[in-house]
């Protein structure tokens, strides 16, 4: 059950999900995260670095939903002047409208699946989005992801939530993301407040849901 704090779980934000894809065009409420996130690491490029243009944001993308957040916000950060990067670690199971929408855009696509070559790819970014798994992942990160995480020297901007940390508990069993900003698509769950510390500022962007 959500609390009187206005958090809601994963399960109440998939039902939540699945009556607003039946109400919207397909994609767009995607779409409508995926500006929100681009909006906001824009912003962080202004604070952090002084501009955004010519500047460049890393994107590791996993196999769900929020690997096509990730990659649509490279999209649209790609149309404000910023080289993107994305590093795929399960290639054949990204997204493909983002990833489309991506290359399209002039963004690069680097093989996640071996880390050292990830690791060579993110080399130069001043930010890194993580969009590893969302509110249906559990567990921690699994060794590649978590050898490349580990690797990161520039602040992380988190996709809902930092992968390896619960939705709904906010416990860790192993590696996790460390993020210094989590954007929230539509509610706020748990683990924004359960673990707060791995989180970071945390940005909500309205995308639609009826909570």
């Amino acid at each position: 059950m959500s609390d009187r704090r206005g958090y809601f779980t994963a399960d109440e934000v998939r039902v939540a999900e699945a009556r607003l894809f039946t109400q919207v065009p397909a994609g767009m409420p995607m779409r409508r995260a995926a500006f929100g996130l681009a909006t906001v690491v824009a912003g962080e490029l202004r604070t952090r670095t002084g501009g955004v243009v010519g500047r460049t944001v890393g994107l590791l993308v996993g196999s769900g939903d929020n690997g096509g957040d990730a990659l649509w916000a490279g999209s649209f950060l790609r149309r404000r002047g910023v080289a993107v990067v994305a590093v795929l670690l399960n290639p054949d199971r990204a997204h493909r409208a983002g990833l489309a929408a991506l290359r399209a855009a002039g963004g690069r696509v680097v093989d996640g699946r071996a880390a050292a070559a990830a690791i060579d790819g993110l080399d130069g970014a001043d930010l890194v989005v993580d969009g590893i798994v969302g509110i249906s992942g559990r567990g921690p990160l699994r060794p590649v992801a978590a050898e490349i995480v580990a690797a990161l020297e520039v602040p992380v901007v988190a996709v809902d939530l930092p992968s390896g940390v619960d939705p709904d508990t906010g416990a860790m069993a192993g590696p996790a993301v460390h993020a210094q900003v989590t954007v929230a698509f539509g509610a706020y769950k748990p683990v924004h407040a359960l673990a707060a510390a791995r989180c970071g500022r945390i940005v909500l962007v309205p995308i639609g849901l009826e909570l």
